[in-house]
């Protein structure tokens, strides 16, 4: 009898180290499966795009290389009166073209919301009950509506958009009463990592309303 309850206990601490392993090991192998899949990404798309040929070696992980010494090199370059003039040129070209300046107009926007220094066009993170009565969705303030928008209601409305996830570069306009808005303590930048991710990724700071 105690020789059995001996082997039960060795089988159940077995089977609870192999448990801890595939906890410890599994995360660690996606997460670099993962890393390795998007540095093959930007090499192939990078070399598709920048004549590696041309140069005197090759290896793996000169497309990258190279991708990131150009976006260096561009910003750099932007830094004076010059680049500036082109950049702004150039910007302003892809805006006027039809479709094209509509898509990139979006995306060039919500770069400059997550990397940009001056991070003003998000006023806020805020909870709104979205689609439905009951469901919460994260929204962020955009500023004022433009009065021409709701001269005929007589509460005050704000603007707030809402991001599709996992793309946040598209979403929802929405025009929500004041108090109908629940203001989070939370970063623009957290808030979008939350979205990014499907909620798999929390923000240290708890979502509070303030």
């Amino acid at each position: 009898m105690g020789r059995r309850k001996t082997k039960m206990t060795s089988m159940k601490k077995l089977r609870n180290a192999f448990a801890t392993g595939v906890l410890v090991l599994v995360p660690v192998i996606v997460t670099l499966d993962i890393l390795r899949w998007f540095v093959r990404t930007i090499d192939n798309s990078a070399r598709d795009v920048i004549p590696t040929s041309l140069l005197p070696f090759d290896f793996h992980g000169l497309g990258i290389l190279l991708a990131l010494a150009i976006i260096l090199i561009i910003g750099l370059l932007t830094q004076n009166v010059v680049g500036t003039w082109f950049v702004k040129t150039m910007d302003d070209a892809i805006r006027m073209t039809p479709v094209l300046g509509g898509l990139y107009g979006s995306i060039k926007k919500f770069m400059e919301t997550l990397f940009g220094q001056k991070n003003d066009r998000f006023k806020g993170v805020v909870l709104v009950e979205f689609p439905r009565k009951g469901l919460y969705s994260v929204g962020f303030r955009t500023g004022d509506p433009d009065p021409k928008l709701f001269s005929g209601v007589d509460k005050a409305l704000a603007n707030v958009f809402v991001p599709c996830t996992p793309n946040p570069t598209s979403g929802f306009y929405l025009l929500v009463p004041e108090d109908d808005l629940v203001a989070v303590n939370l970063s623009v930048q957290d808030a979008f990592k939350i979205v990014i991710s499907m909620g798999i990724v929390s923000s240290e700071d708890a979502l509070k309303p303030s």
